[in-house]
């Protein structure tokens, strides 16, 4: 669906991007007035990014609303909100009709269909807040990140915690040099209602063809991926089953839980994942438990080479910390433990969570407890944040430029879990797994549909 109006805002949008402008925004958009926004998704996780920014009334107008299944139950709260906004279900077909109306649009659908969403909007100039993780496909998300560097576009991917105390307070410790040399990371998401695990591991194929809901616009849900027919299990939040459509436990609360360790630790990508455990793999839905390790080669002073081992499914928790000098502290389902190489061990949940000290130093001493509380904080949440660089009025915290390779460590370990090999070697260099041609297939993704070939170009 190539529109001519389209074309020319997309050559205009790009002739912006050359010229000199360091803070580059959305020409609607301007310190003393409102960003008008559009929606792409306005159910289950993006009925609420939608309240979060309809919210901020003083800066934020809402133009139009997109849903493949407009007027289904989950998208009505939003509609009874907005009567009066323009409603579509392709994507393609608002941007089109609305252009010159939107500063920016929130992206909040399925992970893989983040992508022609967002490749279009950031080609038209607009500014994207995308829902994480920004892809479940490595190169999709290569070419998302390049894409906002080209246009100039601001970008936000929605791990909230991001603008939260946990940003702001592994900022601050890792620049004073209070956390340093860390060489191990355990992550976990251990609860035991993952929405796989209803198959226990015995689905083997992906579930058959079923009648579509008169409401669904079954074509533009799949997007880019293969045609295949309609079954409820692809929907309503099920597709993070999928290693076609989602990225699993991993990619859901991954974004949330190493995030700041990943940007201000400088990771970058792995040089080699390891396959721990994984339980009860299939050909199409995540394990039942998985425990994978990433090595990170060293970055220089103060960042030697660091491990992650992710684990989750119910129960699969790493080994407690040694020597625990807080005796208070209990192990959540979900989180981080941070192991420095003086000994301290540092713990946090996840979201906006702070780090806490659990072993190598009394958390109690009053010069820990400064040290842990006593930080800068920014004074804008994830969605004003994004409001507010869109306004050229702040940086935006986790931006393409920072969410790109988070995604893409996050990708990786979905496909380590889908092929469960002992030991893959990567070049982070060139971007291509060592001597695998089936990884490196799934680094590129499925074929894409006839149709839709054009989002990979812009």
């Amino acid at each position: 669906m190539k529109l001519q109006r389209r074309d020319f805002l997309r050559a205009a949008a790009a002739s912006a991007a050359t010229c000199a402008f360091p803070n580059l925004r959305s020409s609607a958009a301007s310190p003393g007035g409102k960003v008008n926004m559009a929606f792409v998704g306005i159910g289950h996780q993006a009925a609420h990014d939608f309240s979060m920014f309809a919210y901020y009334k003083d800066f934020v107008n809402v133009v139009a609303l997109c849903d493949t299944q407009m007027g289904a139950s989950h998208t009505l709260n939003v509609l009874k909100e907005y009567p009066a906004a323009p409603r579509y279900q392709d994507f393609r077909k608002m941007l089109d009709e609305h252009a010159s109306e939107i500063d920016a649009v929130c992206i909040a659908t399925p992970d893989f269909s983040h992508f022609p969403a967002a490749m279009l909007a950031m080609s038209m100039g607009k500014a994207v807040y995308c829902e994480k993780p920004m892809c479940n496909c490595f190169r999709e998300i290569s070419l998302m990140t390049a894409a906002a560097k080209k246009y100039k576009v601001v970008t936000q991917m929605g791990n909230q915690g991001h603008s939260d105390a946990n940003y702001w307070q592994m900022k601050a410790l890792v620049e004073n040099g209070t956390i340093k040399d860390v060489t191990k990371i355990n992550a976990f998401m251990c609860a035991n209602n993952r929405r796989w695990f209803k198959w226990k591991g015995t689905l083997t194929e992906m579930p058959g063809e079923e009648a579509e809901p008169a409401e669904m616009d079954w074509n533009v849900w799949l997007s880019q991926r293969p045609f295949r027919p309609f079954n409820h299990n692809f929907i309503n939040g099920d597709w993070r089953c999928f290693y076609e459509y989602g990225t699993g436990a991993l990619g859901d609360w991954g974004a949330h839980i190493f995030d700041a360790a990943h940007e201000f630790l400088k990771l970058g990508l792995p040089c080699r994942i390891e396959t721990v455990k994984n339980d009860r793999r299939t050909p199409v839905v995540f394990p039942m438990a998985s425990t994978i390790r990433y090595v990170f080669p060293a970055r220089g002073p103060s960042f030697p080479e660091c491990t992650l081992e992710w684990s989750d499914g119910a129960g699969n928790f790493p080994a407690l910390p040694e020597n625990i000098a807080d005796k208070r502290w209990r192990r959540k389902d979900v989180g981080a433990e941070l192991y420095l190489a003086d000994g301290r061990v540092f713990s946090r949940t996840s979201h906006g969570s702070a780090l806490q000290v659990v072993a190598g130093a009394d958390p109690r001493d009053p010069s820990v407890k400064k040290l842990m509380r006593d930080f800068p904080k920014g004074s804008s949440g994830h969605y004003l944040n994004f409001l507010k660089a869109v306004k050229g009025e702040e940086k935006a915290n986790s931006d393409f430029s920072v969410a790109g390779p988070l995604s893409q460590v996050l990708a990786l370990g979905a496909l380590a879990q889908r092929l469960a090999e002992p030991v893959l070697e990567f070049d982070a260099k060139n971007l291509r797994f060592v001597g695998n041609d089936a990884a490196n297939r799934l680094l590129d993704g499925p074929p894409v549909r006839k149709g839709w070939e054009e989002f990979a170009s812009l």
